[in-house]
């Protein structure tokens, strides 16, 4: 009788426990809990603190650059999160590249742009950056410089168009990668 009534104990604990984790995994996870995965990408690229993470690579700066441009014309992004973006892509920039673009000036150029690309309907489609390969390194004026050529494609209705653009980075004091300064290029990079 002993056996029956620990085995019935047994089978209701089980019962409640299984019960208990299904209403957990169906119902109870909270935001925090979520894999980053599930983050949309605009608060990957809000979250990230580049003070304490930045990109060791000329091509890894230029892919978190590019991930910001798509961003600056998606078309329900907000007057706030944009500031939060260019602050973000500022943070990318060489302090010479800095000192020729204030932070207000900046601002309103991006915003300006974006609110071209949503009355004209275009979108970015593709960002692209060259391969590791085909960084060019140079040292000018005793400062390590990288070349690195991105390719964009746009749509505006039924047309794309592909353009390429030829960033200059130059390493800081900290050895960190800084955009410089960019070109339109043509697919070569000249």
């Amino acid at each position: 009788m002993k056996n029956i009534i620990r085995i019935i104990i047994f089978v209701i604990i089980c019962a409640v426990l299984i019960v208990g984790y299904y209403f957990y995994l169906s119902h109870g996870r909270s935001k925090k809990d979520q894999a980053p995965s599930q983050q949309s990408e605009l608060e990957k690229v809000l979250t990230v603190d580049f003070s304490t993470k930045y990109p060791q690579t000329p091509r890894e700066v230029m892919k978190w650059y590019n991930r910001i441009l798509r961003l600056y014309y998606s078309p329900d992004i907000s007057d706030t999160q944009l500031e939060m973006l260019c602050d973000q892509a500022r943070m990318l920039m060489d302090e010479e590249l800095l000192s020729v673009n204030p932070r207000d000036s900046y601002i309103m150029s991006v915003k300006a742009d974006s609110e071209s690309y949503k009355t004209r309907g275009k979108k970015m489609l593709k960002a692209e950056v060259c391969d590791t390969g085909d960084v060019e390194y140079k040292k000018q004026d005793g400062r390590q410089m990288a070349y690195v050529l991105v390719n964009y494609v746009v749509s505006e209705g039924s047309d794309y168009q592909t353009t390429y653009q030829k960033y200059a980075l130059r390493k800081d004091e900290n050895g960190l990668w800084k955009i410089l300064a960019f070109e339109l290029s043509d697919e070569d990079g000249l």
